[in-house]
C-alpha cells in the first residue's frame, strides 16, 4: 500500500497528541460455551468448575474446531466498522510465560503470519486497523498466587484502532458510541464490560507508549490524560521518551513501568497446527451483512431529517429498544411528538423507579393511541405525561381509562373563560404585577387556571383569554 509520508509528517507537526486504542471484549453468544471446547460461560460459577483438559492445557488435549457462533459475531463486528473482512482465517500461537496460560501460548488471529478477520474500516471518523478473534487467558491473582480457569478459553474481540485520537475527551465519546453499535447486534457481553490496551505518544517524537489492561471508561481517560502529561514533564526536562509498555495503577492513578516494548518476535508466534484455517465464502459475508441492522450514526441523521431534535435524536438511537419503539410509535404518530414523550417522559419514569425502560412493560399499544389524542387536541400534554406515570405503576388501557376519568380536553371557551375570571379574582398581587410589567408573574395565574381545569385546559389557550381579560 502507498503512503504518502510528506502528507503523513504534516499530519503528526500539526498534533499535540496521538491516541490508539485496541478494545478487548467478551463476545456474546447464545450457546455460551468457550472458543475451542464445550464447557460453559458462567461468570457466577465457582472458581475453577467450567474447565476440561483442553481449556487447562492437560497433556494431549487438542482444541476442538473454533465456535461458529463467535466466528459469525467477529464477522458481523467486522462489518459494522467498516471493514474488509479477509477469507481465509488462521490462528496463530502467542507464546509468553504467565500462570494465566496453561499452555504457555495463546491462540489467536493475529501475530506475524495471521491475517486478521476485518481489516481497513473506519467507525465515526476513527481508522480501524483490524479486528480479531482470540482466547482468554485465566484469571490469575498475582498476590495469592491462584489461578481461576474458567475464564481460560473465552472467546474474545480485538478491536484495533488508528492512533486517530487527540484527546481523552475524544476517546471517552468514541467508546460510548463504539458500545452503543455493538449493542445493536447484540455482539459483545454487556455485564463483563471491556478492557483496552491505549497507546500514546506526544510531540515532537512521538514514540509510542502502550498501558495495558486499563478496565473502564473511566480509567481508560485517566490513564491517557496521565501518560500525556508524563511525557510532556519529561520532554520538557530534555528527557527522551522510550517506547515502553506501562501498567494502570488504579490505586494511585497512574502509569508504572512494566517492561521494555516487546515486538512480534519476543512472542514467537507460529501458526496453530492442531487448528485448520477457517474459509470464509463470499456467500456467508453477505448473509450476516443482510442481518445487520441501520446504524446508530444513520438512525440520527434519519430522525433529524423527519423533525425529530438532534438531542433527542442522539439518546433514542443510543439505546435499540428505544429505536425500535420509537419506529413503530412513528407509523401513526408525528416523530417531534412521539421523540418529546419518548426521550423525555418516558425516560423519566423509568429513572424514577430505576428500571430498564422495557421493565416498564409501556409499548405502542399505550404510547400511539396516547399520542393521537395530544395531537387530535382530544387531551392535553399535560393529562398525556399524568396517564404515562401512571403506565409505568401498571399498563393500561388508555383510551377507556381516560373515557372513565372523565380527562376529556377542556376545548369549550366559555368554560375555560370561567375559569380565568376565578383565578383572576383570586389572584390579585400576580395580576397587578403582570399589569406592572412582570411577564412571568402570568405564569402563576395560567397554573392556576390549569389546576382548575384538572390539567385539560390547553395553556395556549389559557395565556391567550388571560391576556385578553387582562387587556393585554
Amino acid at each position: 500500500m502507498f503512503i504518502n509520508l510528506s502528507r503523513l509528517m504534516q499530519g503528526m507537526a500539526e498534533r499535540e497528541v496521538m491516541c490508539g486504542l485496541e478494545v478487548h471484549g467478551y463476545l456474546n453468544m447464545e450457546n455460551k460455551t468457550k472458543l475451542f471446547c464445550d464447557d460453559k460461560i458462567d461468570s457466577d460459577a465457582a472458581p475453577n468448575t467450567n474447565v476440561c483438559p483442553i481449556c487447562t492445557g492437560q497433556p494431549g488435549a487438542k482444541p476442538m474446531l473454533p465456535n461458529r457462533q463467535a466466528v459469525e459475531k467477529i464477522v458481523a463486528i467486522g462489518l459494522l466498522l467498516n471493514c474488509k473482512i479477509n477469507k481465509r482465517l488462521l490462528f496463530q500461537r502467542k507464546h509468553y510465560s504467565w500462570p494465566d496460560l496453561p499452555n504457555c501460548y495463546q491462540r489467536t488471529i493475529s501475530g506475524s503470519y495471521s491475517v486478521p478477520v476485518g481489516v481497513d474500516g473506519d467507525f465515526l471518523g476513527i481508522g480501524i486497523s483490524d479486528i480479531h478473534l482470540e482466547e482468554d487467558p485465566a484469571r490469575w491473582d498475582p498476590v495469592t498466587g491462584e489461578v481461576d480457569y474458567n475464564r481460560s478459553g473465552l472467546p474474545l474481540v480485538e478491536i484495533v484502532t488508528k492512533p486517530d485520537f487527540t484527546s481523552s475527551e475524544e476517546v471517552r465519546a468514541w467508546l460510548k458510541k463504539l458500545l452503543t453499535a455493538l449493542s445493536y447486534i447484540k455482539a459483545i457481553d454487556p455485564d463483563a464490560g471491556i478492557k483496552s490496551d491505549v497507546n500514546v505518544s506526544v510531540k515532537p517524537d512521538f514514540n509510542r507508549v502502550e498501558v495495558k489492561n486499563v478496565n473502564s471508561f473511566k480509567s481508560i481517560v485517566k490513564a491517557i490524560e496521565h501518560e500525556i502529561l508524563r511525557q510532556k514533564k519529561e520532554i520538557a526536562e530534555g528527557k527522551k521518551i522510550q517506547s515502553h509498555t506501562m501498567a494502570w495503577d488504579e490505586k494511585f492513578e497512574k502509569t508504572t513501568f512494566m517492561r521494555s516494548k516487546e515486538s512480534a518476535q519476543d512472542y514467537m508466534f507460529i501458526p496453530e497446527p492442531d487448528l485448520p484455517a477457517i474459509i470464509i465464502k463470499q456467500d456467508y459475508i453477505d448473509e450476516i451483512s443482510k442481518t445487520l441492522p441501520e446504524r446508530p450514526q444513520d438512525k440520527i441523521s434519519a430522525y433529524v431529517k423527519k423533525g425529530v431534535a438532534k438531542e433527542d435524536a442522539e439518546v433514542i438511537a443510543g439505546d435499540l429498544y428505544l429505536a425500535e419503539l420509537f419506529e413503530r410509535v412513528v407509523k401513526e404518530v408525528s416523530p417531534g411528538l412521539a421523540a418529546r414523550f419518548i426521550r423525555k417522559e418516558l425516560l423519566k419514569i423509568a429513572n424514577f423507579q430505576k428500571k430498564d425502560v422495557e421493565e416498564l412493560g409501556i409499548t405502542e399499544k399505550h404510547l400511539v393511541p396516547l399520542l393521537k389524542l395530544v395531537a387530535d387536541k382530544k387531551i392535553t400534554e399535560e393529562t398525556a405525561r399524568k396517564i404515562m406515570e401512571k403506565l409505568g405503576e401498571k399498563p393500561f388501557d388508555v383510551e377507556a381509562y381516560i373515557k372513565r376519568e372523565n380527562l376529556q380536553a377542556v376545548s369549550d371557551e366559555s368554560s375555560i373563560k370561567a375559569f380565568c375570571l376565578e383565578a383572576i379574582k383570586e389572584n390579585e398581587t400576580a395580576v397587578s404585577d403582570f399589569k406592572a410589567g412582570k411577564e412571568i408573574a402570568l405564569n402563576f395565574v395560567v397554573g392556576v387556571v390549569m389546576r382548575k381545569s384538572r390539567g385539560k385546559a390547553s395553556p395556549d389557550q389559557v395565556n391567550r383569554l388571560l391576556r385578553e381579560l387582562l387587556g393585554k
